[in-house]
């Protein structure tokens, strides 16, 4: 199972129930809605993404395939901006 946790490097500053990040490395800027910024908060320690979308579910009125498929395409944009670290659990 892989498990997503943030890349620490970035800097990040919350505006209203909104984040917005700067990776000084690679001299990018994104924002984070507050859906994002909720999922961003759970990956301060690894995590993988059953447990996220347990916790989305949790929080927010959403069906189960939606939720996975949501979290699964932002991990990945996440992915792919490194701006989280993958793991694979022991």
């Amino acid at each position: 199972m892989l498990l997503y946790s943030q890349q620490k490097s970035l800097s990040v500053a919350p505006m209203g129930d909104e984040l917005v990040m700067m990776d000084m490395s690679q001299g990018q800027y994104v924002g984070l809605d507050a859906t994002a910024t909720h999922i961003w908060g759970l990956l301060a320690s690894p995590v993988g993404v059953d447990e996220l979308v347990i916790q989305l579910m949790l929080k927010f009125d959403v069906q189960e395939n939606d939720c996975r498929r949501d979290v699964e395409s932002f991990l990945q944009q996440l992915v792919d901006r490194k701006l989280v670290e993958v793991n694979t659990a022991a």
